[in-house]
C-alpha cells in the first residue's frame, strides 16, 4: 500500500483510533466525549490532529482514510445492499474523499444544490445518521473500498451520463 498516492502513512494514537471508531458509528463529538468520559474540547482537538496526520479535511474523510489503511477494522459487507445509483455512488465517493459537494457535482454534472438534495436523500433512504456514518454504511453495502486510496478526489476523471 505505500506506493499508492492519498493514503494515510502516520498512524493514529489508541486514543484517536477510539474516537474515529465512535464517529464511524455516526456519533457526534458530544456523543463521542460523553462516552468516552473527555470533553468535546479534547474529541475535536483530538479529530483535528488525526485529520493532520492522515492528510485528509474532514472527518468523514478519516474514516474512509482509516478503513483504507486499517487502522479501524473495516465493516462486515451487508446483503442485499440497497440500490445506489452512479450519482449516488459518486456522491459517497466525494464524500469518502473529502470533496466539496460543489466539485462532487462537477463531477456528476450537478449543482452543488442538486447533489446536497441527493446527499440528503440517500442518508434518510440508509437511515444514516450523518456523513461520517454514510460512508461506514457505504462500506458495509461494498459501495466503497480501497480501490481509490483516501484522498485525491478532483484528480479522477467525472462520470459521463
Amino acid at each position: 500500500m505505500a506506493g499508492r498516492p492519498g493514503i494515510a502513512t502516520h498512524l493514529l494514537t489508541p486514543a484517536q483510533l477510539r474516537i474515529a471508531e465512535k464517529v464511524a458509528m455516526g456519533m457526534s463529538s458530544a456523543q463521542v466525549a460523553a462516552e468516552l468520559a473527555l470533553s468535546k474540547a479534547t474529541v475535536d482537538v483530538q479529530m483535528s490532529d488525526s485529520n493532520a496526520k492522515t492528510g485528509v479535511t474532514t472527518r468523514t474523510a478519516l474514516v474512509h482514510a482509516c478503513y483504507v489503511t486499517g487502522q479501524l477494522a473495516r465493516p462486515e459487507l451487508i446483503t442485499p445492499a440497497p440500490a445506489a445509483d452512479e450519482v449516488e455512488r459518486e456522491i459517497l465517493w466525494g464524500l469518502a474523499l473529502g470533496a466539496e459537494l460543489a466539485e462532487t457535482g462537477r463531477r456528476c454534472h450537478y449543482s452543488a444544490d442538486a447533489v446536497g438534495k441527493r446527499l440528503r436523500a440517500l442518508r434518510k433512504q440508509w437511515n444514516a445518521s450523518n456523513d461520517p456514518h454514510l460512508v461506514t454504511l457505504g462500506w458495509q453495502y461494498g459501495v466503497l473500498d480501497d480501490s481509490r486510496g483516501s484522498a485525491g478526489f478532483a484528480a479522477r476523471s467525472p462520470i459521463r451520463r
